[in-house]
């Protein structure tokens, strides 16, 4: 496979890839086939080893299997890192999520928007769980995104994993989020999301793990941001939203398992230390014993109320480790992202009215869209 990067008309560099292909006969000599003489690069199971075949490994029961590709989407707001953050920490303890069986092993995060505030994440998750974090030394964080369109850049990543983990079963790899991984590419285009695709199949056999993709949904939709490419290679998809029953995980495609449950979730503030001005720095925590339910489609979710609220939570969202209130208001004014007679009152309101929402979230000094 060759990749070519040209400029186009709009002066933005788009990948276009080619791959030689031989052109398919029209007819073929079946004289080749007879059984003395053909040896098959295929093999076909009869329907007894079709039932010997063994059945389905769940990493989480019935939520992700053990060697499974599928994607965690949602909106602003919706807590996908957190929730991530909380699913790694379980399997690297073995802890139960939703109340499901857990296998526990190695899980390798890609934490392409940096690692801004995971320490204290980490931290507030072990101590409201009563867990130690020296007890879990087979999750990792890679605090940089991968371009997983370039194939020297996923060679190297599989290498420095295969070295990191040395021979430790690795469970999971979380790539968070798939735009901060897809380099130059354009999600809507189906040969960069097959690259993308065939990057995580590589790392999924590889290492015999579940490879989960932290995803958005388009501005003005509810469905998966990009080329349909994606939710079709995947085994399970599963969209995180806040609505008015709080933050929800909801089943949307489940290969081999139920689909269409809704799994509750908590996201609680926790003390994690005193800053040097003697101030109490907290963190969140997302909580994974909600209650479970059966739905057809996703509850809906929580909306910013006005163009206020839109802008300046707009602005939180192009700032992957959140802003101080003095650097958002800052950048709010800078942009004209509130006006009015009072544009110092407006975003206090704008500010006020997300985080009360839960749209927005306070870590320690700092809020960000969750």
């Amino acid at each position: 496979m060759r990749c070519f990067v040209t400029p186009s008309k709009q002066k933005r560099k788009e990948r276009t890839m080619t791959i030689d292909r031989k052109p398919i006969p029209i007819t073929i000599d079946l004289s080749k086939a007879n059984p003395v003489s053909h040896h098959p690069r295929h093999r076909f199971l009869n329907l007894e080893d079709v039932l010997s075949q063994p059945s389905m490994a769940w990493l989480i029961k019935h939520l992700i299997g053990r060697e499974s590709l599928g994607v965690f989407y949602g909106k602003p707001g919706a807590g996908k890192t957190f929730l991530s953050l909380a699913l790694a920490l379980s399997i690297g303890h073995g802890r139960q999520c939703f109340g499901r069986r857990t296998v526990q092993g190695g899980v390798a995060i890609i934490a392409g928007e940096g690692a801004g505030g995971l320490r204290n994440r980490v931290k507030a998750w072990h101590d409201h769980h009563g867990l130690d974090a020296a007890r879990c030394p087979t999750v990792q964080v890679l605090p940089h995104p991968v371009n997983l369109l370039d194939a020297d850049a996923v060679e190297a990543l599989v290498r420095d994993m295969a070295h990191r983990f040395d021979g430790e079963p690795v469970r999971a790899i979380i790539i968070d989020t798939l735009a901060r991984c897809f380099g130059d590419g354009d999600e809507n285009r189906q040969p960069d999301m097959a690259r993308f695709i065939e990057a995580c199949d590589l790392l999924r056999r590889t290492f015999g793990c579940a490879i989960i993709i932290i995803h958005h949904t388009p501005k003005e939709a509810d469905d998966m941001r990009g080329s349909g490419a994606l939710e079709g290679a995947c085994d399970f998809v599963v969209r995180v939203g806040k609505s008015d029953r709080g933050f929800e995980a909801f089943i949307r495609k489940q290969k081999d398992g139920p689909s269409g449950i809704a799994f509750g979730f908590e996201m609680l503030s926790h003390e994690v230390g005193i800053d040097e001005d003697g101030e109490t720095i907290t963190s969140l925590v997302a909580v994974l014993d909600g209650e479970e339910r059966a739905a057809t489609a996703p509850a809906n979710d929580t909306e910013p109320r006005g163009k206020n609220q839109q802008a300046v939570l707009d602005i939180l969202v192009k700032h992957d480790g959140g802003l101080t209130e003095a650097e958002w208001r800052e950048v709010a004014k800078e942009s004209g992202a509130v006006g009015g007679a009072n544009p110092a009152r407006a975003f206090r309101e704008a500010r006020d009215g997300l985080t009360k929402a839960g749209l927005v979230l306070v870590e320690g000094d700092r809020f960000l869209a969750a």
